[in-house]
């Protein structure tokens, strides 16, 4: 039996990352996964990025966030002005190796883990290499025209920041939901440990608190731009 602990869309979140990261430890995950977007949006990106890159043994994906930094922002994505010096305030703070990092995540990851099979990524993409449109709330069809291609067992991921646990026949589709921005659910990041054993493989959804006013008081602090949109958006502050 193994348990792997499993995690999304952390989002500059260091304080967060931690207490989820404690749980992991003290429930004796052997292995973790990230299924993308360790940075934007948040107040420390440099302190989240090193942390992620400390974990041994890391199984991480990119996320939209990652790949803004890694590959600029795509003209689809209309943001305004104020969004995209937020990304330039980013980069500005994140090391050479940081961003060396960030960048060298692959998009998809396929592995084996106790005759189980698991495909993580962040979001389906299309053939010109574009995330899907979120939908909302996923249904039935969504997940066979999303995910249907994908011939593992599990299937973990990201971007929408809800939790999702959806399953088909053999296959399962599992999304832990966000770490690191908790929207009206202020002090609580969102993680899973998944267990693996013999074939077979289950996820438990954890919800751990932590000090979300250490986190406003640092955007604050900084002022960052977008501050007060992400402060709203992200952290259901009003």
């Amino acid at each position: 039996m193994k348990k792997i602990g499993v995690m999304t869309d952390i989002h500059n979140n260091a304080v967060a990352l931690e207490a989820v990261l404690n749980v992991f430890d003290a429930a004796q995950c052997e292995e973790i996964i990230c299924c993308g977007d360790i940075v934007g949006i948040g107040p420390f990106p440099q302190q989240t990025v090193d942390k992620v890159m400390c974990i041994p043994g890391l199984i991480a994906v990119s996320g939209n966030h990652d790949r803004y930094l890694s590959e600029g922002i795509p003209e689809q994505e209309q943001m305004d002005a104020e969004e995209i010096a937020y990304h330039q305030w980013e980069r500005e703070k994140l090391s050479k190796p940081a961003k060396d990092f960030i960048t060298a995540l692959p998009a998809r990851i396929d592995l084996e883990i106790e005759a189980v099979t698991i495909t993580v990524l962040h979001y389906p993409m299309n053939n010109r290499n574009e995330y899907y449109p979120l939908t909302g709330h996923l249904q039935a069809n969504d997940f066979s025209r999303l995910l249907g291609g994908i011939n593992s067992s599990i299937t973990l991921f990201g971007h929408d920041h809800r939790q999702i646990s959806y399953e088909t026949g053999r296959k399962k589709y599992l999304n832990c939901g966000p770490l690191g921005c908790p929207s009206a659910t202020r002090n609580i990041a969102r993680g899973g440990i998944l267990t693996v054993d013999n074939e077979h493989a289950a996820m438990d959804f954890i919800a751990v608190p932590y000090d979300v006013q250490k986190v406003i008081d640092e955007i604050d602090k900084i002022n960052y731009p977008c501050a007060d949109s992400i402060k709203h958006i992200f952290y259901g502050i009003k």
